[in-house]
């Protein structure tokens, strides 16, 4: 079967607890029988939800998903500190609030907690934590974490765009947080809690995670695993979104077909053809990606360069084949 008829496309997964990101890539190869799926933004074990797949030659668009922001619901727990800043780690640490501390956590709509929270809205600084999946040295962060390798975690910008708590209340002698967090791509909830935590004095753990929304995929239109596998067992591959949908949010152009085929073929075209075209994108001169386009066609993603004092056009990812 060759690459052109395999299954191919974009597949919203909704993926359960207990299983990690590169599981559900496996079983969808399995289903699908196709080696080429990969993934844009883990999910850890203990976390569900919207999980973005990309199947055939739709793996070559995953780097423009990868840069979604995104939007998770989350249950934060007052007092606890975990080794992982989940549920699933070792308790070791926190503090937990006395009745007294509870009573003044929770009053005037627990104010003081909705301060801390809405501290953090804007650029902040995370410490990703050591059981994150973050590459180091082409091994993920948890894999020398739970061979008990020490390693060092370098701090990293994040932006939260907003944070809408849902509920507070008092459970099991301490307080639960339930909040949904909108932020840019690499950020950690995990350690998001952990912050807040520390902030009020207490230690923090995010006790559930769920993802609800990458770029502009909802888990609305997500599948299981086990309707994947029942569709795709009957030809139906219905599930699958065009790989046209992970450029959204990317402006386009279009362009003709002489324009198609010389990009295709990776040449370097003059500016000043297509200047009008792209004259009402905004940064185009600080090398803004733009979704060049012949018809329902992609062709390539491009982006306006200098060489030798002139602007040119080059392609960063051509997605349309020779011609």
């Amino acid at each position: 079967m060759s690459e052109q008829t395999l299954p191919s496309g974009i597949l919203l997964i909704d993926k359960p607890a207990g299983i990690t990101s590169f599981s559900v890539v496996a079983q969808v190869r399995r289903f699908l029988h196709v080696k080429k799926v990969g993934h844009a933004g883990t999910l850890d074990p203990f976390a569900t939800g919207l999980l973005t797949i990309a199947v055939g030659r739709a793996t070559r668009v995953l780097r423009y998903m990868e840069s979604f922001g995104k939007t998770y619901r989350a249950t934060m727990v007052l007092g606890t500190k975990t080794s992982t800043g989940d549920i699933d780690g070792e308790v070791i640490g926190g503090k937990k609030p006395t009745e007294e501390e509870i009573r003044m956590l929770l009053q005037d709509d627990g104010a003081k907690i909705r301060e801390a929270v809405n501290s953090m809205i804007g650029e902040i600084t995370q410490i990703p934590s050591v059981y994150s999946a973050i590459k180091i040295n082409g091994r993920p962060a948890y894999d020398y974490a739970r061979k008990g390798e020490e390693i060092e975690m370098k701090s990293r910008k994040v932006t939260i765009y907003g944070i809408d708590i849902h509920r507070i209340w008092e459970d099991l002698g301490t307080v639960r947080v339930d909040m949904t967090v909108d932020c840019s791509k690499g950020t950690y909830i995990r350690s998001l809690c952990e912050d807040i935590g520390e902030k009020l004095g207490y230690g923090a753990f995010c006790e559930s995670l769920r993802r609800l929304k990458s770029g502009k995929y909802e888990l609305s239109c997500a599948y299981t695993l086990e309707k994947v596998e029942e569709m795709s067992g009957n030809g139906d591959y219905s599930f699958f979104l065009p790989e046209s949908s992970a450029f959204s949010s990317v402006p386009r152009i279009e362009v003709d077909e002489k324009e198609a085929r010389d990009m295709a073929n990776g040449k370097k075209l003059d500016f000043s053809l297509f200047k009008d075209r792209m004259e009402t994108i905004e940064d185009t001169s600080s090398g803004m990606r733009v979704l060049a386009c012949c018809g329902e066609r992609l062709v390539a993603v491009i982006y306006v360069s200098e060489e030798d004092g002139r602007k040119i056009i080059r392609e960063e990812r051509v997605l349309e084949e020779q011609r």
